[in-house]
């Protein structure tokens, strides 16, 4: 058997080995994992602290590294909630048209097109935000666990804790790739430089339960703590603890549970076509259906909320110091945006991050790609990422009604002058900028206390480059950015990107509890995160759902809670449209906005200035929702697609190394 490709035999803690390579060592307070400078490391100096683990920290996934990202466009546009405009975007080079290749995650100057690299090719810098394989994160994992020993001079609890955090990074890496690809190469030990690596791809169910081990291992290092005390939070806000373990855990066993490959068939079945490759349909299906599954992600949900309720209840949703728009708008702001220990603007300290995984921390970082004001003015004030009229209509009302106004599209179809961005579901507002007749104090938008976001509005004559691919859709994007055009919202808060949060943990065990037919206490997990910015109980609110007693009708709408609630932060929506074998998801073309201002006699305007003044009337509206053209994707037309979207291509060129690798079905 051949030799596994050099990025996995760098497992190697031989003598013959050199380790001289640069590592960030681990900044604090604001400077959290920073790129810092290198320095050299060798067998007798590495483990003589825990500074190899800080870079295997900076290698944790966040979509919003450039590494992560396919040519300056995270992986959100391939969902049905954003889309990309940018011509030299990874989506509209490889995914829209349908002309991915196997080895589009590869290239090696930098410019990916794949959403997710198995390998990582040469000439690619992973310190300075280019992409990074699993198996770079896994080599260092290893090392630590099986050498941290050797340090001299630290306690067994410090050792004991940083073995659970090697570990929790291991499984998230793994988890990363199995969410991805499926079954995956599993490295249980560090190999011998020259050793060979012959076991091969290994099943999804043995992959799922190798993550699942990992995890496990974790979580019973004694010295791995609950959480990082509030004392401590400014030199260690982001490590990793026994909490980011077991909230991991339910996260992959959810991903496991769901119908890609716990299932009666598999999503799709391989073509004997290639026949030097080994086919195993088992490498992306479990073999049948297992509803022990689901039990096992609710068991994980009640590990953790049992944990928490023995520590007191650390972790905390964010809860608003208000009950109107601001305090709502305010404390989901802080949930998502900051780190834990921060307190924005008078709120309550967060305490809702279990795991985050950030690419900087501050806007202060002029860099491009890299530093997330350079993401963002590549990104998203270019078009690389913009809502759509889908992910608007996601968002139901205020008072916990679904959106209801799918019948005002078209000129005549609004004769009562509604406007159907008024009363919303207040996470609305802090995810797409939709004209607003007036604003919360302190949440001005360019010196504004409204917003004109229609056609020869403000916010499209203005746009933020001088063109207006970040506003193509008609809507921008605002959760992240906030006021990037006025920029009173560029500060140098330590932001902080979730790979969970505890809203989703209840997300989570709704899910779990409504496929086990555990409605009632599905719909009660749902209430408490919707209540924290004042919405009705859904099925209350929506008698005509049946969601007591609908078994699809509730899935759908805690799916769709979880785009409103976690869309945009770890690629989640598009996930789970995966996991859950969307296809009418996939294959549904996807709708612009366009918004139209009415004169007195009710005529749209369509020239002249159309901005608002204020002091004016707030105008009455026509709407619009053209399908999108820029960049229509083949997914759309009819007879084009089949599953083997739901899983990405593993690399051409690792599959022909010969250590087992398989590709996967319809690639």
């Amino acid at each position: 058997m051949k030799k596994i490709s050099n990025i996995i035999l760098a497992l190697g803690l031989g003598a013959a080995m050199s380790l001289s390579s640069c590592v960030d060592p681990f900044a604090v307070g604001d400077a959290f994992l920073e790129k810092a400078p290198g320095i050299d490391v060798n067998m007798e100096t590495v483990f003589s602290s825990a500074e190899f683990l800080w870079s295997a920290y900076g290698q944790l996934y966040c979509t919003y590294t450039s590494g992560n990202m396919m040519n300056g466009a995270p992986i959100d546009v391939l969902s049905d909630s954003y889309h990309c405009y940018v011509s030299w975007g990874g989506p509209k080079q490889s995914y829209y048209p349908g002309a991915l290749t196997e080895n589009a995650q590869d290239t090696e100057d930098g410019n990916f097109q794949g959403k997710f690299s198995y390998s990582t090719k040469k000439g690619l810098d992973s310190d300075a935000g280019g992409r990074v394989s699993i198996y770079e994160t896994v080599r260092k994992c290893w090392q630590i666990i099986e050498n941290i020993d050797r340090v001299p001079g630290m306690d067994e609890t410090e050792k004991s804790c940083l073995r659970g955090e090697a570990y929790t990074i291991m499984a998230s890496r793994y988890f990363d790739a199995f969410r991805n690809f499926g079954g995956l190469c599993l490295v249980r030990k560090a190999y011998g430089v020259g050793e060979n690596f012959t076991s091969g791809r290994s099943t999804a169910k043995e992959t799922v339960e190798f993550i699942d081990s990992l995890i496990v291992c974790a979580i019973k290092e004694p010295g791995f703590r609950w959480n990082v005390p509030d004392t401590e939070l400014g030199q260690w806000s982001g490590r990793l603890t026994r909490a980011s373990a077991k909230a991991l855990r339910a996260k992959v066993w959810m991903f496991a549970a769901s119908p890609l490959f716990n299932n009666a068939e598999p999503y799709m079945t391989y073509t004997a076509d290639k026949e030097t490759e080994f086919t195993n349909i088992e490498h992306v299906w479990f073999g049948g259906y297992d509803a022990g599954l689901w039990q096992k992600c609710l068991d994980a949900c009640k590990d953790f909320f049992d944990d928490n309720a023995a520590n007191g209840n650390y972790y905390q949703l964010v809860q608003p110091a208000t009950q109107d728009e601001a305090g709502y708008r305010e404390a989901y702001r802080t949930a998502y945006r900051y780190r834990n220990g921060y307190t924005n603007r008078g709120q309550q300290v967060n305490h809702e991050k279990l795991f985050d995984a950030q690419p900087t921390l501050t806007l202060s970082d002029g860099g491009w790609g890299w530093g997330w004001r350079g993401f963002a003015l590549d990104c998203m004030r270019q078009g690389g990422q913009v809502p759509t009229n889908e992910l608007m209509e996601c968002f139901g009302m205020q008072d916990g009604r679904v959106f209801p106004y799918e019948k005002l599209y078209g000129r005549g179809a609004n004769p009562d002058h509604i406007d159907m961005f008024a009363d919303r579901d207040p996470r609305l507002y802090e995810t797409i900028v939709v004209p607003q007749k007036s604003l919360p104090a302190g949440f001005d938008y360019a010196g504004m206390n409204y917003m004109d976001s229609w056609v020869g509005g403000f916010l499209e004559k203005n746009s933020n480059v001088n063109n207006t691919d970040d506003v193509a859709s008609g809507y921008s994007k605002f959760k992240w950015l906030l006021d990037y055009w006025g920029g009173n919202r560029y500060d140098d808060a330590p932001i902080g990107v979730s790979y969970i949060r505890l809203a989703e943990m209840y997300l989570i065990k709704a899910e779990a509890e409504a496929e086990l037919g555990m409605f009632t206490q599905a719909l009660d997990d749902l209430h408490v995160v919707r209540s924290r910015v004042g919405l009705g109980r859904l099925e209350t609110m929506n008698p005509q759902l049946h969601l007591t007693s609908n078994k699809e009708n509730l899935i759908d709408e805690i799916l769709r809670e979880r785009n409103c609630e976690i869309g945009a932060e770890c690629g989640d929506r598009l996930y789970d449209m995966v996991r859950r074998k969307r296809q009418d998801l996939f294959t549904k073309p996807l709708h612009e906005i366009r918004i139209y201002r009415l004169d007195a006699a009710g005529n749209r305007l369509t020239e002249g200035d159309q901005q608002y003044k204020a002091g004016e009337t707030w105008p009455f509206f026509e709407y619009e929702k053209p399908v999108i053209v820029n960049g229509a994707r083949k997914w759309w037309d009819e007879g084009f697609w089949t599953n083997k979207w739901y899983l990405d291509p593993v690399s051409r060129d690792e599959v022909q190394k010969g250590y087992g690798l398989t590709q996967n079905p319809g690639w």
